[in-house]
C-alpha cells in the first residue's frame, strides 16, 4: 500500500495515491441512484450542497461485481465516483470520502482533495458495539451521538441492552407494570459487587425512573437505519430478570416479593421455566418488542442463569415436574429447553436469536447464534463452533467497562479471533465491544470508557490482519483525536505508561467516581 495522504480508520484494504487534485465546493452535485439515497443524503448533508448544484459531480454507481458492503472510491481531476453493489457499500464509500474531505486543505467552503483510488471491503459482516441502558439510562441524544460515531467507523450493529435486574427500559402497553414498577428503582447509583470494596460504589442518589416511549424507539430506529446500522435489542432471559419479577412475581419459582435490584452481581432469581404462564408472558412480550425493531437479529441473553438452576432442580416442584416430563436431569438442560422455546417464538416473528455462550448447552438449537464472551474449554469451542454461527466479544479484551490499565488501547487493537480459540473463522460473523453500565452512570463516563478504544475495535472488525499495524494506526488516530475534541467527545487521554501514577486501581471503570476518570480530567487540558 502506498503511503496514504489521509488518515482513515478503519484502514482500507487498498489505497493508491494518484496524481492531481479535485476541488469540492457547495456547488458540487451528489448524484446517486434511488437505491443509494442514504449514501447520497449522508454526504450531501455533510457538504451542505446547494439545490440544483452542477459544477462537477460526485457520482454513486452500481457495480454488481463487488461483494456485499464493498466499495471502490476513485478521485480524479475530473470528478469522484463511488461504486458499490449495495446500499451499505455505497454508504461506506461516502463515509470514507467524508473523512478525506474533513482532512483536505480548505478555505471559504472549498476543499481541495488529493486524487486517490481505494478498494475496500469489511473483514467481518458483523461489526458491533453494545450500550447498556438497563443499569443507567442515557437518552435519545446520547444514543444518536453514539450511532453517528459508529457510522463514521463503519460499525453496523448496535446492540441495545434494555432489560436487566436493575431496570426495564421499553414502553409496554401489553404489560404496563413493566413501566410502572420495573422501570423504576429506589436509587440511581448501584451498590458494589462481590469483592469490590470501593467506598465510591455505595448505592445512593434519587429514585431512578426511566424508559423509552415506543415513538422514541421508532425515532432512534429510523435514525440508525439512515446510517446503515441495525439495532439489536436484548431482553435477557431467563436470568437477569429481577426487574420483571418485581412487577410480575407470579412468573418466579418461589412466588416471593421482589424489588428492582439496586445492587450489582448475579442473583439466583430467574423465571420459572416449568409453568406455562411464563412462556405465554414471554411470547406476548417478544411480540410487542419485535414490532419496534425491523431487523434480523434479536438478543435473548441467556447468561449467568446457573444460580437459578439449583432452584429449578431442588426448590421448584413445577420445574422438577417439567424436567421429569421432558426426561431432563439438570437445570442446564431445562435452560436449553427454555431458550429453544424462546428461539421458536422469535423465529415465528422473523428473527434470528443470539444467546450468550455460557447459556448454550449441548442441546441448544444450532440455529441460535452464540455470543462468545467467557472462556470455555477447547472441546466446547470446537463442538459449538462447528455447529453454529458466533459473534466474538471476549472478556476482558473487548469489554470497555474494564479500566484502561486492564484493557489498554493496544490490547484491543492486537486482538484477533483466533486468540479466542476460533482458529477457523468460517462460522464467525464478527466482533462486538461491550460496555456494561453498572458503574458507568452518565453518558460522559460512557464516552470515556469507549473512546478511543472503539477506533481499535473498528479496525479489528474491518481491516484484514495483513494490513494492520499498531504504530500506523496510532499515527492515524491523531486526526480522530482532533475530531473528538471538536465534537466534545470525552475520550480517554490515559495511556498505559502514565496509568501507574493513579492509585486505588479497579479492574472496572467506576464512572466519574473512579480514580482513572478523575486522573483523566487532570490531563485533558494537555492532551
Amino acid at each position: 500500500m502506498n503511503n496514504p495522504k489521509y488518515s482513515i480508520i478503519p484502514k482500507p484494504q487498498k489505497y493508491d495515491v494518484l496524481d492531481g487534485t479535485y476541488t469540492v465546493t457547495s456547488e458540487t452535485a451528489v448524484l446517486c441512484i434511488p437505491e443509494f439515497i442514504k449514501a447520497g443524503n449522508y454526504l450531501s448533508g455533510f457538504l451542505k450542497t446547494k439545490k440544483g448544484a452542477n459544477n462537477g459531480a460526485i457520482k454513486f454507481n452500481k457495480d454488481s461485481t463487488l461483494k456485499s458492503e464493498a466499495y471502490k472510491l476513485k478521485i480524479t481531476p475530473d470528478g469522484i465516483t463511488v461504486s458499490a453493489s449495495d446500499k451499505n457499500g455505497a454508504f461506506y464509500g461516502a463515509v470514507t470520502l467524508k473523512i478525506m474531505i474533513m482532512q483536505a486543505k480548505s478555505a471559504n467552503g472549498v476543499a481541495v482533495l488529493n486524487c486517490a483510488y481505494i478498494y475496500d471491503y469489511p473483514k467481518f459482516s458483523y461489526r458491533g458495539g453494545m450500550m447498556d441502558e438497563a443499569r443507567h439510562f442515557f437518552g435519545i441524544d446520547a444514543v444518536k451521538s453514539a450511532l453517528d460515531n459508529m457510522a463514521l467507523l463503519k460499525l453496523n450493529k448496535f446492540h441495545w441492552h434494555l432489560c436487566d435486574d436493575q431496570g426495564y427500559r421499553i414502553e409496554s402497553e401489553v404489560f404496563p407494570l413493566l413501566n410502572e414498577i420495573s422501570s423504576n428503582r429506589k436509587y440511581e447509583l448501584l451498590g458494589g459487587c462481590n469483592n469490590l470494596a470501593f467506598p465510591e460504589l455505595q448505592k445512593g442518589g434519587e429514585e431512578y425512573y426511566h424508559y423509552y416511549k415506543k415513538d422514541e424507539i421508532r425515532e432512534i430506529v429510523e435514525y440508525a437505519s439512515n446510517l446503515c446500522i441495525d439495532i439489536i435489542p436484548e431482553i435477557d432471559l431467563p436470568g437477569h430478570t429481577v426487574a420483571i419479577l418485581a412487577a410480575y412475581p407470579e412468573l418466579s419459582c418461589l412466588k416471593g416479593e421482589y424489588e428492582v435490584f439496586c445492587e450489582n452481581g448475579i442473583t439466583k432469581d430467574v423465571l420459572c421455566a416449568g409453568q406455562d404462564e411464563t412462556y405465554v408472558f414471554v411470547e406476548k412480550l417478544l411480540t410487542e418488542v419485535c414490532e419496534l425493531f425491523p431487523y434480523k437479529h434479536f438478543h435473548m441473553g441467556g447468561d449467568e442463569a446457573s444460580k437459578g438452576h439449583k432452584i429449578w432442580e431442588k426448590e421448584c416442584p413445577v420445574c422438577q415436574q417439567k424436567m421429569k416430563d421432558l426426561g431432563l436431569e439438570k437445570g442446564k438442560d431445562l435452560q436449553a429447553y427454555f431458550n429453544n422455546q424462546v428461539n421458536e417464538m422469535l423465529k415465528k416473528l422473523g428473527k434470528t436469536s443470539i444467546e450468550w455462550n455460557d447459556g448454550i448447552g449441548e442441546n441448544t438449537d444450532s440455529n441460535i447464534i452464540g455470543h462468545y464472551w467467557i472462556l470455555r474449554s477447547p472441546a466446547w469451542v470446537k463442538r459449538e463452533h462447528n455447529k453454529r454461527k458466533f459473534i466474538v466479544s471476549p472478556c476482558p479484551t473487548l469489554y470497555f467497562d474494564f479500566s484502561y490499565s486492564r484493557v489498554p488501547l493496544k490490547k484491543v487493537y492486537n486482538f484477533n479471533v483466533a486468540k479466542s480459540g476460533f482458529v477457523n473463522e468460517k462460522n464467525v460473523l464478527g466482533v462486538e465491544f461491550e460496555s456494561w453500565a453498572e458503574w458507568i452512570d452518565t453518558y460522559d463516563a460512557w464516552e470515556f470508557s469507549v473512546y478511543p478504544r472503539i477506533f481499535a475495535l473498528a479496525e479489528v472488525a474491518w481491516t484484514e490482519d495483513k494490513f494492520k499495524n499498531y504504530k500506523d494506526f496510532y499515527k492515524r488516530l491523531d486526526f480522530f483525536k482532533m475530531y473528538m475534541k471538536s465534537k466534545n467527545i470525552n475520550y480517554s487521554r490515559i495511556e498505559k505508561k502514565i496509568w501507574f501514577k493513579v492509585k486505588n486501581k479497579s479492574v472496572y471503570h467506576l464512572g466519574n467516581r473512579g480514580a482513572e476518570y478523575k486522573y483523566n480530567e487532570k490531563i485533558k487540558m494537555t492532551k
